[in-house]
């Protein structure tokens, strides 16, 4: 009886969800895939062996693959949440370096995020004061080359203004409003230009 037997590559998916295709040009379904060599009998495989090289994503529609850094870049649907996501994480950094209990400064922090087209209560704000400083400073960082200058202006501003309604802005305040303006990539200028103008309407 002649056997045959051999070895092939056959691919898992790990993972599914919606990525930004390169090729395709737009937000397009995807599996996260991960080889592995098997040892076959009668082209069957039989025995799994070793991974075969790092985990690939695989567009559903043009089947092209590419490496998982793919999955960095935004989607259609998550920019245009951007600039609500990262209003929010600039207004919950600067209550948290203030008076976080202030019942106006959380009221209109709350009406702010909403506005922008969250749903936002003063649980979900307790949530957010709960987070870490540095995890919210990494995903803001992250995000914020993703908006025009104009609107990483606004946020900042927006925040300060919040930070301003329970007074002039604290040392701790203003210097995590330059933290924040940092990390929405805004220079030192930006920074202080935007901090004026929040002055100047508040009257502080």
């Amino acid at each position: 009886m002649l056997i045959i037997f051999g070895f092939r590559v056959v691919y898992f998916t790990l993972a599914r969800g919606v990525f930004h295709c390169p090729n395709c040009g737009g937000d397009r379904d995807f599996r996260r895939r991960q080889g592995r060599n098997f040892f076959t009998l009668f082209f069957i495989p039989v025995l799994p062996l070793n991974k075969t090289g790092p985990e690939i994503v695989e567009c559903d529609t043009c089947h092209g693959r590419w490496t998982t850094a793919v999955l960095a870049v935004p989607t259609s649907a998550q920019l245009s949440t951007m600039p609500g996501v990262l209003l929010r994480m600039a207004i919950v950094q600067v209550l948290r370096s203030g008076d976080s209990s202030n019942a106006a400064a959380r009221a209109r922090a709350v009406e702010v995020v909403r506005q922008a087209g969250i749903e936002y209560d003063e649980a979900a704000l307790d949530a957010d004061l709960g987070r870490s400083f540095d995890d919210i400073r990494v995903e803001m960082a992250r995000s914020a080359d993703t908006l025009a200058p104009e609107a990483r202006e606004n946020i900042l501003r927006a925040a300060a203004e919040i930070g301003l309604l329970d007074g002039p802005l604290t040392f701790s305040e203003e210097e995590t409003l330059n933290a924040v303006g940092a990390d929405l990539a805004l220079t030192r200028v930006q920074v202080t230009g935007v901090l004026s103008l929040a002055r100047e309407s508040s009257g502080r």
